[in-house]
């Protein structure tokens, strides 16, 4: 074989293995960038979400009467007071001080919440016959008790305290579905995921005026599944 003919050979070679080289990083550039791209679009579209949520939930923001807005923590405040008689969790005459307007104002409360959710859920519902992704919402009803000074802080009295407190959300769950407020309705079925909870002298948030810490929150989040968003 002459010097020409091996010279010839081995450029044919190098082109071919520059070729294929080429075409692997060609196909490591598309992967990289439609996975990228994949996660931007799932990022956008959690941001869409979160706008739509967030203008859902503007009715309970701008009506201070009711509800006050935590900026801080994301979630809703009672902004009238509920005192209840200290060891007590009813929402009735016996349990709460000043119960005739209490009672007017927690009922009152309870169906701008329901208003919002009803309207919340009509918006999903619509994106899911439209084929949109299917977003779910965490409706959080949380008791809070307040730790006075002479509150008893050994174990057991922590753990009443704590039960003190899941009973007064319990009782506001109770009080607000007897006046036909039930967030555990079957149309909110596979939307809406209702929780009490009981903070007892824990939570974040806390006031520093212990008697204030009797109360409850409400927090709305909205769950997004991250198979819906990859479809």
């Amino acid at each position: 074989m002459s010097k020409k003919s091996g010279n010839s050979v081995f450029w044919v070679s190098f082109s071919d293995l520059m070729t294929s080289l080429f075409f692997i990083v060609l196909v490591l550039f598309v992967v990289t960038y439609v996975n990228n791209l994949n996660e931007i679009k799932a990022k956008e579209e959690q941001l869409r979400v979160y706008r739509e949520v967030e203008e859902s939930l503007k009715p309970l923001k701008q009506d201070s009467t009711l509800f006050n807005y935590d900026e801080g923590y994301k979630r809703f405040l009672l902004s009238f007071d509920v005192k209840f008689v200290r060891g007590k969790a009813g929402v009735n005459a016996t349990d709460l001080e000043n119960y005739v307007i209490t009672e007017r104002n927690i009922l009152q409360a309870g169906q701008k919440l329901k208003s919002v959710v009803d309207q919340v859920v009509e918006e999903a519902l619509q994106q899911n016959a439209n084929q949109q992704n299917k977003v779910t919402y965490l409706v959080i009803i949380s008791g809070y008790a307040s730790k006075l000074k002479d509150a008893d802080t050994s174990l057991s009295g922590t753990f009443s305290e704590y039960q003190l407190s899941y009973a007064r959300a319990y009782s506001l769950w109770r009080f607000w579905k007897k006046n036909g407020i039930d967030l555990e309705d079957p149309k909110y079925q596979g939307l809406i995921d209702l929780q009490l909870s009981g903070n007892g002298w824990g939570g974040v948030g806390r006031t520093k005026i212990e008697e204030a810490n009797q109360r409850f929150i409400v927090q709305v989040v909205p769950k997004i599944s991250n198979q819906e968003l990859s479809n």
